[in-house]
């Protein structure tokens, strides 16, 4: 199910996390943790890695936050933060290949979709997730679990509102074509297997 984003927080939290209140910080960390653990999970499909990033993030974030602007602005100022970790750990990835956490075995082909188990689904989107550029995921992830709008996702990945919906619909469709065989219900419909995630 994907997040439900906490509204924006008030001026005035921000403007005391601004000035170092540690209250403050503590107060939206606990508002936003959820949110960025869940970008960092489905980016890079480990919990620990996602853990960590959480932690950077916001000890980044307090280091650096008198370079917030605005109350409005927390939220797509915290994801480009996050963001920027999880482009870090990915990075680190191409050098030394993750071993992936709790990892199901892809179910059986020809399953309907509709038939899988929870734990299928989320192992089948996951690989799916997987064999999309880092630059495609992203926008998904944020757009289809954590509810961000186009302008945030733009401010996010510091691109332009056009290109942001031209990256999504690509997305979208790579994933389709991905899960296409356990979406169609025709017994005619043939699993590819997943193809090897893409490291671009």
């Amino acid at each position: 199910m994907p997040h439900v984003p906490a509204p924006p927080p008030g001026a005035d939290l921000v403007e005391a996390f601004r000035r170092g209140d540690e209250f403050a910080f503590a107060t939206l960390y606990d508002q936003h943790k959820g949110a960025v653990y869940g970008y960092a999970a489905k980016m890079l499909l480990s919990r620990s890695a996602a853990e960590d990033v959480v932690q950077e993030t916001f000890a980044r974030a307090y280091e650096h936050r008198e370079r917030l602007v605005s109350a409005a602005a927390f939220r797509s100022w915290i994801f480009t933060i996050a963001r920027n970790q999880c482009l870090n750990a990915l990075a680190r990835a191409e050098r030394e290949p993750p071993i992936k956490e709790n990892a199901d075995p892809r179910p059986a082909p020809g399953t309907p979709f509709s038939h899988l188990l929870k734990s299928e689904q989320t192992a089948l989107v996951n690989r799916a997730l997987d064999a999309l550029p880092p630059s495609y995921r992203e926008v998904l992830i944020l757009r289809e679990y954590q509810n961000l709008s186009y302008d945030e996702i733009a401010a996010v990945t510091r691109s332009t509102v056009s290109a942001i919906k031209s990256r999504l619909f690509k997305a979208r469709r790579k994933t389709g074509e991905i899960l296409r065989p356990w979406l169609d219900p025709t017994p005619a419909a043939k699993p590819a297997t997943v193809p090897t995630p893409s490291r671009v």
